[in-house]
């Protein structure tokens, strides 16, 4: 009963506090303990001579975490991670890795056991922040108190400072920097006092400094207007996530001196569900790395990479009939272990077509109309005719500006079968629709 009633004054104490992003669920007494197997602490990057950093997401699937201003926080998050992850991949010496990269539910033990398991030199959890009062705004980052392991609290501390930094020059409000330690009297194994924050004290137990960055409040109008809600404003908040780590740990943007630029030579739908896409080769590149978005200004996820110098094409299966997609090369070289990119080249589109659905009214006549209905985007139709179902068919004509042909070279009392395909624009070639079911004129 006793502990009863101090758990209970605990979850009362912390009401009085601002409602932060992570609240809901970064509660005083998960986890307790969890991570005393992997406790030592690490030299930076020991295996691969990189730093190795996890950015995670914070909340996803069922735990949607702050919601407002029509804005959803585990959303935003993700996107902020995303971009976040892209700018620190521009610099040398440096692996990258989230702990989701879509929206599902990760339980917070798994976040930080995900970045013990890849060596993680450093942890960096992105929230937004929310309040009951709509005037609270501005930015705020959570690193480690300073007992138990000191030197991670000072790691984090002086990672918590870089980032808020930037973050405040951007024209949020300061916050400031900030520990917050166990309410209810949680102990490291020295018996000092616990980290309040469950990912900050896991990530301190398992060796590295673990920081929140409370970007933002989604609750404050002013901060999700100019901060929240579009890709441009959450693009500065990553680069200013992604600054203050790699400055705080030294890091120096890659020099692409040795590496230039691809270019998007050939774009084009060969089917419905399909697209052919190729690039210029480039000297000293041991591959290339190909992206795909669905709008020019979205998220661009990786969709491929490509092993070999020598291979400049690729064939995407993995997209949808009537789409629009967006693709960006860029090429990367291999010095050992590490891997140096250049930069993406410019994003091209191209439109996938849908395949016609097409008639035929001959029986068996001298003359049949095949007609489809019009197809969105084409530009021209290809019409095919076969003796037989499934024989060898033969381009008849191409046709513009009409739904329909007339077939006049046929003999009476046989039976054809006709296939359409949608014909529209690529870079370097037509775009194709897959061929229209067959159809005969019986």
């Amino acid at each position: 009963m006793k502990k009863l009633k101090i758990i209970l004054a605990a979850v009362l104490i912390a009401s009085i506090f601002t409602v932060s992003g992570t609240n809901s669920i970064w509660a005083d007494n998960l986890f307790s303990g969890f991570f005393k197997s992997t406790e030592k602490e690490r030299s930076n990057s020991a295996n691969s001579g990189d730093l190795i950093v996890v950015l995670d997401a914070g909340h996803g699937g069922r735990d949607s975490g702050a919601v407002g201003n029509g804005l959803y926080e585990k959303s935003l998050t993700l996107k902020i991670a995303q971009y976040c992850k892209a700018e620190l991949e521009k610099y040398k010496g440096v692996k990258v890795y989230l702990t989701r990269a879509n929206d599902t539910f990760v339980d917070l033990s798994k976040r930080v056991s995900k970045a013990s398991a890849v060596k993680a030199d450093v942890f960096v959890s992105i929230h937004l922040n929310s309040s009951s009062d709509t005037k609270a705004k501005g930015a705020e980052v959570f690193y480690p108190n300073s007992n138990y392991r000191p030197s991670i609290g000072e790691k984090g501390r002086k990672l918590a400072g870089a980032i808020q930094k930037n973050l405040v020059s951007l024209g949020l409000r300061d916050r400031k920097i900030k520990t917050r330690s166990s309410m209810i009297g949680s102990k490291y194994p020295d018996d000092s006092t616990a980290d309040y924050y469950a990912v900050i004290r896991g990530s301190k137990q398992a060796g590295f400094p673990g920081v929140i960055v409370e970007h933002a409040f989604i609750s404050n109008p002013s901060d999700a207007g100019k901060h929240l809600k579009t890709a441009v404003a959450l693009k500065k908040l990553a680069a200013a996530d992604a600054e203050g780590i790699a400055a705080c740990y030294g890091l120096k943007k890659a020099k692409d001196q040795t590496l230039t630029k691809t270019k998007i030579t050939k774009l084009t739908g060969k089917t419905s569900s399909s697209v052919s896409i190729g690039w210029s080769k480039v000297k000293g590149a041991s591959g290339y790395e190909i992206y795909r978005s669905n709008s020019r200004d979205g998220v661009y996820e990786p969709i491929a990479s490509v092993k070999k110098a020598t291979t400049v094409s690729f064939r995407d299966r993995s997209v949808t009939s009537g789409k629009t997609y967006f693709y960006k090369v860029r090429p990367y070289k291999m010095s050992g272990e590490r891997k140096q990119t250049a930069g993406f080249c410019a994003p091209q589109k191209v439109r996938l077509l849908n395949k016609p659905d097409i008639f035929v009214d001959g029986k068996s006549k001298a003359r049949a109309k095949v007609s489809w209905k019009q197809v969105s985007g084409a530009q021209k139709y290809e019409i095919y005719r076969s003796d037989s179902k499934n024989g060898q068919y033969k381009k008849l004509a191409v046709v513009k500006d009409y739904a329909s042909f007339q077939d006049a070279g046929r003999t009476s009392g046989k039976t054809y079968f006709y296939k359409v395909r949608a014909v529209g624009t690529g870079i370097k070639g037509n775009t194709y629709s897959s061929f229209s079911i067959s159809q005969s004129d019986q």
